[in-house]
């Protein structure tokens, strides 16, 4: 179960840099509508998308929380070069955008844990 959730954290979180690198300067931009918009979906979608995901590939009730967890482990790793390497990564983005996803994507780290969590606790879903 760990190689597979962490192989398909890997996938998430690659597929989400490579959409902020290729497709980012349009809704991720400086500002009160990009930035604003992006904290209050990205995460909500994640969540959802992460207790499909657990639905879906059947995990069990009590190993949901850790599946998650799992999960959020290569985008906390791949992160690191991402935020150090910003104006690298995403030559696209404004690169005073840094903080700014640095903290959209810890928000959306936390999301994909607390829909382990929520969905491992309950019951009949």
């Amino acid at each position: 179960m760990i190689v597979r959730w962490m192989a398909f954290g890997f996938v998430l979180w690659i597929a989400i840099a490579l959409a902020f690198r290729f497709v980012g300067e349009q809704v991720f931009t400086a500002g009160a509508g990009g930035v604003s918009w992006l904290f209050m979906t990205l995460p909500i979608a994640l969540l959802i998308v992460t207790f499909l995901f657990l639905k879906i590939f059947r995990v069990v009730q009590t190993d949901r929380a850790e599946a998650a967890s799992i999960m959020a482990v290569p985008g906390l790793l791949v992160g690191i070069y991402e935020i150090n390497s910003f104006h690298i990564v995403f030559p696209n983005l404004d690169p005073s955008l840094g903080s700014e996803f640095a903290a959209l994507m810890f928000a959306c780290y936390a999301a994909v844990i607390i829909a382990g969590i929520v969905s491992s606790r309950l019951e009949g879903i």
